[in-house]
């Protein structure tokens, strides 16, 4: 997994692409670190260019959440290809936090 941020209009966007698992804990550190840099009181993270995720990586993201949320920023997921929306609806991730189209 790779990802890059950019950040506008009081939101971080981080944009994720490769696979998402497991072995990218400690790579995903920096997003985390991105979210904590941010003044701002949004963040997307962009799935459009994961073309793998398991339920490592949702747990990585529902971490991502937890601790925008302890800061009072809204997190959110948008995009993903159709193994990815399979996966986040397995997960029922929609019941804990934002999903986009």
């Amino acid at each position: 997994m790779q990802f890059i941020t950019a950040t506008a209009a009081n939101t971080l966007t981080v944009k994720l692409s490769g696979t998402f698992r497991f072995d990218d804990h400690e790579v995903f550190k920096g997003a985390l670190d991105a979210i904590d840099g941010l003044s701002g009181d949004s963040v997307i993270f962009d799935l459009a260019d994961v073309s793998a995720l398991d339920s490592a990586g949702v747990g990585m993201l529902l971490l991502a959440h937890e601790r925008g949320k302890k800061q009072g920023k809204v997190v959110r997921l948008r995009g993903g290809g159709h193994n990815v929306k399979q996966v986040l609806d397995v997960t029922k991730v929609a019941s804990i936090m934002p999903v986009e189209d």
